[in-house]
Parts: C-alpha cells; structure tokens; sequence
C-alpha cells in the first residue's frame, strides 16, 4: 500500500482552494437607534444584501431614540469598548448621533470609518477632515418636497413642518431653516415646530385648520406620553392620518402609507446604506484610502404615494407626477 506524503497533500489542497481567496472581513456596525425602527431595519439590510458574504456585519444599538439623554453618552463609551474588544476592519457608524458621540473619537486612527444619514456638516463632528473617516450625507428635501406637493394642493399658502425634539431634528431646524422656526419658499410660508411630546403634537394637529392647508411629518420617533412612555412611532403616524383634516404628507417613506401619510419626495434608509456598503467595499477591498473618498450625497429622492390617503383627502396627482412616481397600494 503506498502512502501519500505530506507536500503531495499540500500541493493536491493548493489545487482545490482558491489562491486568491480573501479572509471575510468585519464591519461593527454602530447604529445611533434600534432595529425595529424602519429607518434602521432598511439601511441594514441594504448593507447586508450589498455587502454580501464577504463581510460579517455585527451590530451595536445606541438606542437614542428611546433611551433618556443622559444615557447616549453612557451607550458611546459601551460601543468604544466594543470597537477596542472586537477589532473590526471597518466601523460603519449611522446617523448623526453615532458620528457624533462615537466617530468622532476614532477620527485620525488607522482604523477606517464610514459614516451614513448625516444631516449636520460632517466638519461640525470631525474637525480637520480626518483620512480615516468617509460617509453618506442625508438632505431631506424639504424644499423640493412641498414646492412639487404644491401641485397636489394648489391653495397650499401656508404649510406646517412637525418633528419631534431629538438631535437630528434640531440639527435639520439649524442646517435647514437657519435655526429659525419659519421660512418662505416661493408664495409658501412654512412653519418648523418640534413638538416636546405626544400631547403637544395631538394639540398641533388639531389646530392646524384655519391657519394652514396642509401637514409635513418629519421625525416622531422620540414622542414620549404624559407617563414618560415613548409613543411607537407607528401609533404616532397613525393617529395623525385619521385625526387631520387637511392632507398629510412626508419626508421619509416609512411614513406613507393608507393609513399614513398620502407621499411625497421622501428619503429611504435602503439607499443610505448602499451608498455606504460601495464605499466600504472600496476601502476594505480595492484598497482606497476614506480620506480619497470624497462624501456622497444623495440628494435625489423617490416620489412615493398611497392610493388610499390619497382618495381620503380627495387628492389627484396631475399625470406629470403619476409617471415618475411610485405607490405603496
């Protein structure tokens, strides 16, 4: 019986498995929120779906959203831990709260850093353009949106702009409406208020007829109840579609729907974290520097309608925005 020697079987496995084959790379992933919250869920999974099996994706939640202020900055220095334990080839960091209280801390470190769905001027949370950082501005399209939606409700006059008051918010208000709670656009005057509570927003609602001939959802995910509780965000929406009288419309796709908001020119999560899975692909597998990767902006948007809320405001789009737009019944 003859045997095989050892390099016969070194050379026979050389045969089988590819030479060129690359170790699967390690992204942590530190989300500003949590997983169920829609924004989250879809930017996830668009980095998983475009990433692929070459990467192993963890995840850390700061859970801003619901969790007290006080406790962001406890939750920034969790995922500083984690970042030092686990040793990852990439950080991904989503949202401004992420990059601002995480990010930031790992500028100018060998360890590369991609940003996604920031809304403030990056340079504000990363002085001195640092080489290892790059990353996906978020610009709702505030203004574009209710100019085109102007079409939709031709008397719109006067519009009103809810948010509720969490970091992004207030970054919007500054970056947007230079920190003033009203701008003109066109013969539209609109108004910004950042609603402390559920109370107020309900109050808000209620009053808008009268003075305003139509309603902009922003972000509600922070809305807390007269105990404390936050509000889920699906309760908030909800309740603003089957309580307002005028037509309701959003900046976010999460927030159309039948029983939602009738559209708009709105942003996706998806889309953020494609954007940031190219640039990660770039940097972990071409080799690309972050620093000679200039910041994407995705600045374009999707029409996005429901039939349904729609028909309940006796709304029609004019066939010029039918053609280019999307429905979600």
């Amino acid at each position: 019986m003859n045997r095989i020697r050892l390099p016969t079987i070194l050379i026979l496995l050389c045969a089988v498995l590819p030479l060129s084959a690359e170790p699967v790379k390690r992204i942590l992933v530190i989300d500003s929120y949590h997983a169920e919250y829609a924004w989250s869920h879809d930017y996830r999974e668009a980095l998983a779906e475009t990433l692929g099996p070459s990467v192993r994706l963890e995840f850390f939640q700061m859970d801003t959203k619901r969790l007290p202020h006080p406790m962001h900055e406890v939750r920034a220095r969790e995922a500083l831990h984690r970042i030092e334990a686990d040793k990852p080839d990439l950080v991904i960091t989503g949202d401004d709260a992420a990059l601002k209280y995480v990010g930031a801390r790992l500028a100018g470190r060998a360890l590369p850093v991609v940003y996604l769905g920031i809304n403030r001027n990056p340079r504000d949370y990363l002085p001195g353009n640092p080489a290892n950082v790059t990353g996906v501005l978020e610009r709702p399209l505030i203004r574009r949106n209710i100019l085109i939606m102007k079409q939709v409700v031709p008397d719109l006059k006067r519009a009103l702009v809810l948010f509720d008051s969490d970091l992004t918010s207030e970054v919007i208000r500054e970056e947007m409406f230079a920190d003033h709670g009203s701008l003109r656009i066109s013969d539209v005057d609109i108004d910004l208020v950042m609603a402390s509570d559920f109370a107020q927003w309900q109050r808000l609602v209620r009053d808008a007829p009268g003075r305003y001939q139509a309603i902009w959802t922003g972000l509600y995910q922070t809305l807390r109840d007269t105990s404390g509780a936050i509000v889920p965000d699906a309760r908030v929406i909800e309740w603003t579609a089957a309580n307002s009288p005028l037509p309701l419309f959003g900046f976010w796709d999460f927030a159309v729907g039948a029983n939602r908001a009738a559209g708009g020119l709105v942003l996706s999560g998806h889309d953020q974290g494609v954007a940031a899975a190219r640039l990660a692909q770039n940097i972990l597998f071409r080799h690309q520097a972050p620093g000679n990767l200039f910041p994407v902006t995705l600045g374009g948007g999707v029409l996005l309608f429901s039939r349904a809320a729609l028909a309940r405001h006796r709304l029609v789009l004019p066939s010029s925005l039918q053609k280019d737009s999307r429905f979600v019944d």
